[in-house]
């Protein structure tokens, strides 16, 4: 066998192991996730439930845009209301539930209907959402009251680590529930589809291999 032969044939050996350890990889990577989302699913269903009282900042009102309807998440996409509350320990963010995009007859977003002040509202706290990857979209949409990332900064100064998902309607046209996790069984349809490429890529290479044999006799 000539040099340029076992050189080629190396680098074709190195390039589909490469790949065959990069699917594998992958498909790993999906399985961890969804045991991740399963344990988190879990710690949120018993996660204790707090009452807070205090005065809502409704001029700080903002909306987090493209949620899905947490009774029917299917069924469409509208607004989640956060508007901060002042309380005698600090100022704390509240999701105070779902709701349809509502606007001004000059196109600005309309949060009139939920100009309730002091308030009582129970509910689970809920860490802020953390950016992933390098490639960070912006933190509002068409409007600076509406975001499209729950970054704090956009809504108050200062505030906690942590804000309240409210389980107990404080407006009229809000659905105090809880957004709806995401579902872990996609991560195990992904970590299936990724393990089924591992298999296959073998077979693959095995098959094109015989076919140039055959192809190219000696």
């Amino acid at each position: 066998m000539k040099i340029p032969q076992v050189l080629t044939i190396f680098f074709l050996a190195t390039t589909a192991l490469g790949v065959e350890a990069g699917l594998l990889s992958l498909a790993h990577w999906q399985k961890n996730r969804y045991h991740q989302r399963v344990a988190e699913q879990a710690e949120f269903s018993v996660r204790p439930s707090v009452t807070v009282s205090g005065e809502f900042d409704n001029a700080a009102t903002v909306a987090l845009t493209n949620q899905p309807d947490p009774r029917n998440p299917e069924a469409g996409r509208g607004w989640r209301i956060l508007t901060p509350l002042h309380t005698a320990s600090g100022t704390l963010v509240v999701d105070r539930g779902y709701t349809l995009p509502r606007v001004t007859a000059d196109g600005k977003p309309d949060f009139s209907f939920i100009h309730v002040t002091n308030a009582t509202v129970s509910g689970v706290f809920q860490p802020y959402p953390q950016r992933r990857g390098v490639l960070h979209g912006p933190d509002i949409t068409t409007h600076h009251k509406l975001l499209a990332f729950l970054n704090p900064a956009r809504i108050v100064s200062q505030t906690s680590g942590v804000y309240l998902i409210a389980r107990t309607p404080s407006a009229q046209g809000v659905t105090a529930v809880p957004p709806p996790l995401a579902a872990p069984t996609k991560h195990l349809s992904y970590a299936l589809q990724w393990l089924g490429l591992a298999v296959a890529f073998p077979l693959m290479c095995l098959f094109a291999a015989l076919k140039g044999r055959r192809a190219y006799p000696r």
